[in-house]
C-alpha cells in the first residue's frame, strides 16, 4: 500500500476526492489479496471451501493455527470494510477509510508475516 496516505492529516485527506478513491482502491486490492491468499492456502491443504461470508475464510486459517483466533476477527473486520468497498452496501465514509489507512495496515503486514511463517514451515 501506499505510504503517502499515512502522513496525511485527517483534515487534509477527508475533502479530497483524488486521495479518497485512490486510497479506496488500494485498500480494495491490499485486502483482496490476503482474503485470496487465504483461499489458496486453504485449498491447497485441502480444507473446506463452503463459505457463506468471503471473511470466514480467516477463521479457517485459525482453526488450522495458521494466524491466531484474535487476529482472525480482526482480518474478519478488515474483510467487511472490503465488502462495503466493493459492493456499496453503504456509502463509504471517507473517515472509516481514513481511520483504515493510519490504523489497519499494520495488520495486512501482520497477515503478510503469518503467511511467511507457515510458508517456511511447508517448505
Amino acid at each position: 500500500m501506499n505510504d503517502k496516505f499515512k502522513p496525511l492529516e485527517r483534515s487534509e485527506f477527508i475533502p479530497d476526492d483524488s486521495l479518497n478513491a485512490e486510497a479506496e482502491r488500494h485498500l480494495q486490492i491490499a485486502i483482496q489479496a490476503c482474503i485470496d491468499i487465504a483461499n489458496h492456502i486453504i485449498a491447497s491443504l485441502g480444507l473446506n471451501r463452503n463459505f457463506e461470508t468471503v471473511s470466514e475464510v480467516f477463521n479457517e486459517l485459525a482453526k488450522e493455527h495458521i494466524i491466531d483466533g484474535d487476529f482472525a476477527n480482526i482480518m474478519i473486520s478488515i474483510a467487511g470494510y472490503r465488502n462495503v468497498l466493493v459492493h456499496g452496501y453503504l456509502d463509504v465514509q471517507r473517515e472509516i477509510t481514513y481511520d483504515n489507512i493510519q490504523n489497519r495496515l499494520p495488520d495486512l503486514a501482520q497477515f503478510a508475516k503469518y503467511i511467511e511463517k507457515f510458508l517456511e514451515k511447508k517448505a
